[in-house]
């Protein structure tokens, strides 16, 4: 009997040990520095699709002035190498630049950024229509997203989408009322 106690308590001290060393392993799992923390780059580019819709861009008016913002596809960063963009054309000829990557929270955009450094400026009412064209970190390239500025919704950030073509005409005039 004491020889089958004895075991016992060895299998409940090994047993112990183990479960410790087990949940010890875990929790320096979520604190330990990983190098794989970018997700893969198919994610980026459904999350892009899904955004495309509601806008890749946002228009602003703010006293007078037209704010365009690139802040929603600023989640995108990681995987981005480039977002070329074009005002009132359908040549996609000017590039926006991109922030450096945070890799330990890869999706963020930090709230007093919204707008500088994601944003360009206008005098109130200048852009009509803006074209839109992102290249991911692998050279490939989304199609091009036609936006238009939001009528009569005050200063609300908004952009309605014009549509996709994946065969625009060079410097050919977009026109938003067609």
């Amino acid at each position: 009997m004491v020889r089958s106690m004895t075991f016992l308590s060895l299998a409940l001290l090994a047993g112990t040990g183990l479960t410790s060393s087990l949940f010890a392993s875990e929790k320096a799992g979520f604190t330990a520095e990983r190098s794989d923390v970018i997700p893969p780059l198919e994610i980026y580019k459904t999350m892009a699709s899904d955004l495309q819709p509601d806008g890749w861009i946002t228009f602003q008016s703010l006293g007078g002035q037209q704010i365009i913002s690139f802040a929603p596809v600023m989640s995108l960063r990681c995987r981005l190498s480039e977002i070329n963009y074009s005002i009132d054309t359908k040549k996609v000829d000017r590039s926006f630049p991109i922030p450096p990557c945070d890799r330990e929270y890869p999706f963020r955009v930090e709230a007093q950024s919204i707008h500088k450094p994601y944003s360009l400026e206008f005098e109130g009412g200048t852009v009509q229509a803006l074209a839109v064209q992102l290249t991911w970190d692998d050279g490939t390239k989304s199609e091009i997203a036609y936006y238009e500025p939001c009528r009569s919704v005050g200063a609300a950030p908004c952009a309605y989408p014009l549509g996709r073509n994946t065969q625009p005409a060079e410097n050919k005039p977009i026109n938003p009322l067609k």
